[in-house]
């Protein structure tokens, strides 16, 4: 099966997952990936905003700003072709941005828009993900950007899904990052030495 092919049809899976099994899910995941260290310990976290099927990642945001950290999420500025990342903070506007994801108004780009090398080892990075290998290789939605990302910073990622999205093997390529860890509805996955 090629990428594209796996991409599909776990999205397709993804998408067939009930209500009421997406809400618990959704919480259990929450309760696992937010008590991982690097995310307790991290003066600030990047977390993207979910979209369609994706795990919730409010519940995230709320919880970073409760304990004081400084929360960013990612932009993709109109014809740039490249992911920056925004400070948000509880009184943040939001409007639909780049592939329908919510992104903050920015006012003023010089207070809360940053570069990949700001997110070092003081920080911890919740990873959008289609499909993961239990090494915590993962497949994303196929532009590129947090692979991008994750070349540029020395922070701990933490990706998030559901157990479905657990595929026998992601062949890695040139340019992809294996994730820190991934947590799931029904366990932690960490990398094998």
């Amino acid at each position: 099966m090629t990428k594209t092919e796996l991409r599909a049809d776990v999205l397709q899976r993804r998408s067939s997952i009930t209500s009421e099994d997406r809400s618990l899910w959704d919480q259990i995941i929450f309760e696992r990936a937010h008590k991982v260290r690097a995310f307790q310990i991290a003066e600030r976290v990047h977390i993207y905003r979910n979209i369609g099927s994706e795990i919730e990642t409010m519940p995230f945001i709320e919880y970073a700003w409760g304990i004081g950290k400084d929360v960013y999420v990612p932009m993709i500025p109109p014809g740039k072709g490249i992911m920056v990342h925004c400070r948000i903070t509880w009184r943040t506007q939001w409007r639909e941005g780049a592939f329908g994801i919510p992104e903050p108004v920015v006012e003023d780009d010089a207070d809360v828009i940053t570069n990949d090398e700001f997110f070092d080892t003081g920080s911890a990075i919740i990873v959008p993900l289609v499909a993961f290998d239990r090494q915590c290789h993962r497949i994303g939605y196929g532009k590129g950007y947090y692979d991008r990302f994750l070349r540029n910073t020395t922070s701990p990622t933490i990706g998030i899904a559901y157990e479905l999205q657990r595929v026998t093997s992601v062949v890695p390529e040139a340019h992809d990052v294996a994730l820190t860890c991934v947590a799931t509805q029904e366990r932690w996955y960490v990398p094998s030495t």
